[in-house]
């Protein structure tokens, strides 16, 4: 009696195959996933009570204002000025975004890019704390 000797499988071209399509998938993504000027409705969030310190406010307006604690800035340019004026003497400083839930998602990045060159680094986004309706 005569053993057969087992079928030889090359799966090296299934192998190329497979890894050309995670490569074509890998390009594709990003144009697909990405998107500008797309309006963002901040959700509420579940978050815990923050202790009150010493920090820092951006506010963005429905209509594109820019406040800087409370007080009227003309351009995203001095907004990062002011911040970078407050950063030098305290580089730990919260800096808090507090945009309205009806501007473009990439008005909010500007922001976060501007207070990150200017030095911020602590940078957090303000969100509406869900209340519970009705128990659970």
């Amino acid at each position: 009696m005569s053993q057969r000797a087992a079928p030889n499988l090359d799966i090296l071209p299934m192998a190329c195959v497979g890894l050309i399509l995670v490569l074509v998938m890998m390009m594709i993504s990003p144009m697909v996933v990405t998107h500008t000027r797309t309006p963002v409705s901040v959700p509420a969030a579940h978050t815990g009570q923050r202790e009150v310190q010493n920090d820092i406010s951006i506010v963005l307006t429905r209509d594109g204002q820019y406040f800087f604690d409370d007080e009227p800035v003309g351009s995203l340019q001095e907004v990062g000025d002011k911040v970078a004026a407050v950063v030098a003497s305290d580089p730990y400083i919260l800096v808090v975004i507090r945009a309205d839930k009806e501007c473009y998602g990439n008005q909010v990045l500007d922001i976060l890019a501007a207070a990150k060159k200017a030095g911020a680094l602590r940078i957090v986004c303000a969100t509406k704390k869900l209340t519970d309706k009705g128990g659970s």
